[in-house]
């Protein structure tokens, strides 16, 4: 390391020039957002604004993230984010609806004047993703990833859901949308269950809302085939999927997770704590890798309560 004023060269901890005595700057400091080069003291990137302290870069991390934003133009990040929500929307659309109709849910975006209510939200995103950004701990990215996917899925199920439900093949309850927020400690999980299966508009299949109600043998087979739950696990929802009323096959969801049976299939069972793998596939859903499939508005509803309870648990 070199004087800046009179390159005498000097020891790594000198704070002084032994010869000039001028303040001693150190290496410069390339900005791990922006790659603008600082000077060595400096605390904060004279582009970007964006923290320079050498303990806390994570330029070198081997995280990917889901949304990498550029934060050398900070006016462009509302546009970035903007672009990140419509490929989000395409994705969802591919998972839940027909992706083949995406023009039209963008059409459905601007007309419904959704645009101009997405425009203050994403702004109020730029500035928090801006704030965590500037922390430059090794959590940065992971809590961008974070931050932006909790938006996201908000914003699109209250676009899909509200704005272009003339769009959606299998209608989607209003009522689920009072969960944006919801947490293990202030989600009641029942209620949250029958909200977003409503099962008042499932009117083929033999649901058994009351576990005490239901015929002794229909609850005797479950138990033998499919419904292993801990005996202190309260049954919410039975469904009994047979031909002949056996209740040999079909589904049951608990406080703690689902268990089912399906035709020519092993009985599975899984506590929400441990959901993984969900995935919409043609005419039925995977559920950790398991076949489940009642019909087609069932699955949808009860793929989104597996998704909202994986968030939570």
């Amino acid at each position: 390391m070199r004087c800046s004023s009179c390159q005498t060269t000097l020891n790594k901890s000198a704070r002084f020039c032994h010869a000039c005595g001028e303040k001693v700057i150190g290496q410069p400091i390339d900005c791990p957002s922006c790659e603008t080069q600082n000077y060595g003291d400096a605390k904060f990137c004279n582009h970007c604004g964006c923290a320079l302290s050498a303990n806390h870069n994570y330029s070198d991390s081997n995280y990917k993230p889901k949304y990498p934003l550029k934060f050398d133009e900070v006016s462009s990040l509302p546009d970035q984010i903007s672009s990140y929500f419509f490929s989000s929307l395409k994705k969802r659309l591919e998972e839940e609806h027909d992706p083949k109709r995406y023009s039209e849910y963008v059409s459905a975006y601007y007309d419904s004047n959704f645009d101009k209510k997405f425009d203050l939200k994403s702004n109020q995103i730029a500035e928090e993703v801006y704030s965590i950004h500037c922390n430059q701990d090794s959590t940065v990215l992971p809590e961008i990833d974070a931050l932006m996917d909790r938006n996201f899925n908000s914003l699109l199920d209250h676009f899909i859901i509200i704005h272009a439900k003339h769009l959606n093949e299998i209608a989607l309850p209003e009522k689920i949308l009072k969960y944006d927020t919801a947490n293990k400690t202030n989600v009641k999980v029942e209620e949250m269950i029958f909200d977003y299966l409503d099962i008042e508009a499932e009117k083929n299949e033999k649901f058994y809302l009351d576990f005490f109600s239901v015929p002794e043998d229909k609850i005797k087979n479950a138990i033998q085939s499919f419904l292993f739950a801990e005996k202190k696990e309260t049954v919410f929802l039975l469904c009994d999927q047979t031909v002949f009323g056996s209740c040999k096959e079909g589904f049951a969801i608990t406080e703690n997770g689902l268990y089912w049976k399906a035709h020519f299939n092993k009985a599975f069972g899984v506590h929400f704590e441990n959901l993984q793998g969900l995935k919409r596939e043609n005419d039925w859903i995977s559920i950790n890798g398991r076949y489940f499939h009642v019909n087609k508005s069932f699955d949808l509803k009860l793929l989104k309560l597996l998704k909202k309870l994986k968030r939570i648990f």
